[in-house]
């Protein structure tokens, strides 16, 4: 019937021609003709008008720099609309038909982009269901969306807000949460608040949306890959790119099985699954999708392309691929390209012009051409102000564009003014958002967030000597930052073990062992894994989700986040009047861009010194490469060492002299060397005439040494463990090593010792807060390039994903001799084998000091800012207050002299690191090279 009333359909268009050209226009014949038309449209109209008002709505889709709309049309709309206008010059209709077709006047006129006569539409059809007392329409209801897609396309969020609100509130009384209507207009308040910004808002929606879309059966529909695009692009603007792209790959195949591939939602998601291949380094990949989506919407626009939005967009996001391959004759033509077809479009004060403005200024500034940029930069920033809320990420990043306009044209005072309300935004941010993130967000978020900081750096160091306040600000934002991730991770372990509250205490259990499963599954081979019908990647997600809620339940971080030391002056304060802080900072070099060299800055703060002294060492690349490399060839050999000194000591030398005690708050590579070992020139070590103290953070100057005196009274040391290996071998001095510490630790503490049979990974596993934890044995950590098919049994896909796997310490029962977790079952958590990833979940949480009495406990991946990830962060997070670890394979014999000289110390002293450098030094006596003595270094607060 459908085809059947089609054929007449057009049939009469071209009869209507045909009579038009043999001047018979107005014939009888046509008149009939034309009515019989009408009334079977009518028929078949009426038939299914209810069904499509009920069923066919408009779903928000978000992208990366604009939002979109798609509406969701069921099969035969097109023909009941089409005899709707047709029908009804003379048919006598009710006001609920003039209703309804204001309403439809309204829907197309926002389809076509004609915002001004949709939202006058729309507002009268809605006014017009009120006075009728028709809200149970469903149309009312469709209008009050439609308003609430058409605010939030102009950047009226508020009025968007409000009017989704009412439509998700509308649908769900009048049919339910599982409806059509209820599920469109909570997608399209998803959509909104990732907008706004407000994206832990978005992402609890995302939860629901996802929930109610599975249990309606709706996997495989449209409205479920639109929910697939708009999670992924959430997911991306909180840091996970990997997770968004899986996401736009499952969209597009989801949409491609319901859409043609000209058609135009389709090719935006392509666009989407370009930008995100982009984001994860797929570089090649992303510029043939961004290729193909070209193509594509070419031949689907033919000579209409060069207005169409979805063109502008393909082209915006292409030229920053452009950008990142530095073709930037390509990039500039894309961006050109794109503003002229928004500005015609959209106008000049839209949002998507105004960000496309922004790419471009941003674009001339890198270039150099300074005037060019201003004027876009400031246009769009005008812009984002005027629509969106002064704290929305887009303005402030808005305002930092500004402020590195000013900053590259020695205009300062100006930057100075932006920096101040960006690095002031970007900190409540932080606030904002960590708290209800897991580890794994934190660190992706911050990886994204990071950058800002490290541009302040470069122009807060560049300009202090004339701006000295800027010195001021720059420690503020370090101590904000430096370990941050560090800091939310022992905040959330400190808030478990302190807050009674037994619900938030079963779902950390629940957590730990859900951690503690994944330890395992990780040590399983690919077939154990298929055998035991184990999904991995679903045990992650559960890992996740209850991290993150812990940490929204507990609020732990924002309070340590509220209660931590911004002010430098204040740390000044408790300095003895001798001692020195010098705080590392380790930044990429700015030039038009961040680059990838690296700069070291060294600042010294002494008590009651009105501004820090400052040295800076732009060659950073080579402390990391050339002359780190010489440093660990002349310790392994045994040699003199004759450029250390000027490389790493002597930039540091002038701002410490006529010094007590140096507290050395490390970055970067310097995080992996001793100080104390580096030869001077007259011979003699650093550690000979400078007292070293390394600390984790300059606010662990602040931390009360008598809080030490609350830890427990038990000493607990493992060590000599029995291998079950040819090719791990044994170390008898560990054996003498806990002996000897036994003797001098029972005078004060209870010790208790687990050697040979019972230095076991489990026995480790339940200490519970130990005043000391001494532990001796093998440690190991495996560098990137270094990396085989698996470790120990660890899958490599697992190890690569995370740090915490590379690096551990052996125990008994370990053995390297098979290649892969064969033998190993998924219950086992004893293989002998302490990974860092384990280590973490220990509990240390009163423990005095922790010493990790084998080789290479100090190593493992640095990141800028945040310290080693490998056992060195994972004992502090678990609790740790002092550490002590080694940079490289130390001697059996030497160390345990060494040690058993530190604990005979630390009973004449409450001094510990005074109690470790006293043993150094006496070992320096018998041993001269730093090889023997210097390979341990103690972090301590």
């Amino acid at each position: 019937m459908q085809k059947l009333i089609l054929v007449v359909f057009f049939c009469l268009i071209y009869s209507v021609v045909a009579f038009s050209q043999f001047g018979i226009g107005n014939s009888v014949l046509k008149k009939k003709a034309e009515q019989v038309l009408k009334n079977k449209l009518s028929e078949k109209a009426e038939e299914r008008r209810e069904g499509f008002d009920t069923l066919t709505f408009n779903y928000a889709i978000a992208f990366l720099d604009k939002t979109a709309s798609f509406e969701n049309k069921q099969k035969g709309e097109g023909l009941v609309r089409a005899a709707g206008f047709l029908i009804q010059d003379d048919k006598p209709k009710s006001d609920l038909d003039e209703a309804r077709d204001v309403y439809e006047f309204g829907r197309l006129n926002y389809s076509l982009g004609n915002m001004f006569m949709a939202e006058a539409s729309l507002n009268s059809a809605k006014y017009s269901y009120e006075q009728l007392n028709a809200t149970s329409e469903p149309n009312y209801y469709k209008s009050i969306g439609i308003l609430g897609l058409l605010y939030s396309d102009m950047g009226r969020f508020s009025k968007a807000e409000e009017f989704t609100t009412l439509a998700k509130e509308g649908w769900l009384d009048l049919q339910g949460d599982e409806s059509i209507g209820y599920l469109a207009e909570l997608n399209n308040y998803l959509v909104l608040q990732i907008n706004m910004g407000n994206y832990l808002e978005a992402e609890k929606f995302t939860e629901e949306l996802a929930e109610k879309l599975n249990r309606t059966g709706e996997e495989n529909s449209l409205p479920f890959a639109i929910f697939l695009n708009n999670q992924a692009i959430l997911n991306q603007y909180m840091g996970r790119s990997d997770r968004a792209l899986e996401l736009i790959q499952k969209c597009v195949s989801v949409a491609k099985e319901g859409l043609s591939e000209n058609n135009g939602t389709y090719l935006q998601f392509l666009t989407n699954q370009a930008i995100l291949e982009q984001e994860n380094k797929q570089l090649e990949k992303a510029e043939e999708t961004f290729n193909k989506a070209l193509t594509l919407q070419a031949s689907r626009a033919k000579l209409g392309k060069k207005s169409d939005p979805d063109y502008a967009h393909m082209q915006s996001n292409l030229a920053a691929l452009y950008v990142e391959k530095k073709e930037y004759d390509k990039a500039e033509e894309a961006l050109l390209t794109a503003l002229d077809i928004y500005k015609s479009k959209f106008g000049e004060n839209h949002l998507t012009t105004a960000e496309t403005q922004s790419d471009l200024g941003n674009l001339y500034r890198f270039l150099e051409e300074n005037e060019k940029a201003k004027k876009l930069l400031q246009d769009a920033l005008y812009t984002k102000e005027r629509k969106l809320t002064k704290t929305h990420p887009k303005v402030i990043q808005g305002q930092e564009d500004m402020a590195l306009w000013y900053w590259q044209n020695k205009e300062i005072e100006p930057a100075k003014s932006y920096y101040k309300m960006v690095m002031s935004a970007s900190l409540d941010f932080i606030k904002k958002y960590f708290p209800a993130l897991s580890e794994a967000e934190k660190t992706k978020y911050w990886e994204q967030l990071k950058p800002r900081f490290f541009r302040y750096y470069n122009f807060a160091l560049s300009e202090h000597r004339e701006n000295p306040e800027l010195l001021s600000e720059l420690m503020r934002y370090r101590l904000a930052t430096k370990g941050i991730l560090l800091t939310s991770s022992t905040a959330l372990q400190n808030a478990i073990f302190n807050e009674d509250d037994p619900e938030l205490q079963k779902l950390y259990l629940q957590w730990i062992d859900q951690k503690r499963q994944l330890a395992n599954a990780y040590a399983l081979s690919k077939e154990e894994i298929e055998e035991q019908s184990f999904n991995v990647d679903s045990l992650e997600r559960a890992t996740n989700t209850s991290e993150k809620q812990l940490s929204a339940q507990s609020d732990a971080f924002s309070k340590a986040f509220e209660n931590q030391n911004f002010d430098y002056q204040l740390i000044q304060e408790n300095l003895e009047e001798t001692d020195v802080l010098i705080e590392i900072i380790q930044y990429p070099l700015f030039d038009q861009s961040l680059t990838a060299k690296n700069g070291y800055a060294f600042i010294a703060m002494r008590k009651n010194q009105e501004t820090p002294a400052v040295v800076v060492k732009t060659d950073g690349d080579l402390l990391e490469g050339r002359y780190y490399a010489y440093y660990n060839n002349v310790i392994k050999q045994k040699l003199d060492d004759q450029y250390s000194y000027d490389q790493f000591w002597k930039p540091m030398e002038s701002i410490v002299s006529n010094s007590g005690k140096v507290f050395i708050s490390p970055d970067g590579i310097y995080n992996q060397l001793n100080l104390n070992t580096i030869q001077k020139p007259d011979g003699k070590y650093v550690i000979q005439d400078v007292d070293i103290r390394y600390i984790g953070h300059p606010n662990d100057i602040l931390f009360d040494n008598k809080e030490r005196n609350q830890s427990g009274k038990l000493a607990f040391l493992i060590g000599d463990p029995a291998f079950n290996s040819e090719t791990i071998s044994q170390l008898p001095g560990t054996k003498k090593e806990i002996e000897n510490i036994s003797k001098f630790l029972s005078k004060e503490v209870t010790v208790q010792q687990y050697m040979q049979k019972n230095a076991t990974e489990s026995n480790l596993k339940k200490v519970a807060s130990p005043k000391i934890l001494h532990v001796a044995s093998h440690g190991f950590f495996l560098e990137d390039q270094n990396l085989q098919d698996n470790l120990m049994g660890i899958q490599l896909q697992y190890i690569q994903q995370n740090p915490l796997l590379r690096s551990g310490i052996l125990l008994t029962g370990a053995s390297g001799d098979k290649a892969s977790g064969s033998g190993q079952s998924f219950n086992q958590e004893d293989n002998g084998i302490l990974t860092a990833y384990e280590a973490i979940n220990l509990n240390l949480m009163n423990t005095e000091m922790v010493v990790l009495s084998a080789c290479e406990t100090g190593k493992g991946d640095v990141k800028a800012g945040e310290g080693v990830y490998g056992l060195q962060r994972a004992f502090i997070v678990a609790g740790a207050q002092s550490l002590v670890m080694s940079m490289w394979k130390v001697d059996d014999t030497a160390t345990q002299k060494l040690m058993s000289s530190f604990y005979q110390n630390r009973l004449n002293s409450r001094d510990v690191a005074g109690s470790f450098r006293k043993a150094q030094l006496a070992m320096l006596k018998e041993y001269n090279h730093p090889y023997y003595w210097g390979g341990f270094m103690m972090y301590s607060r």
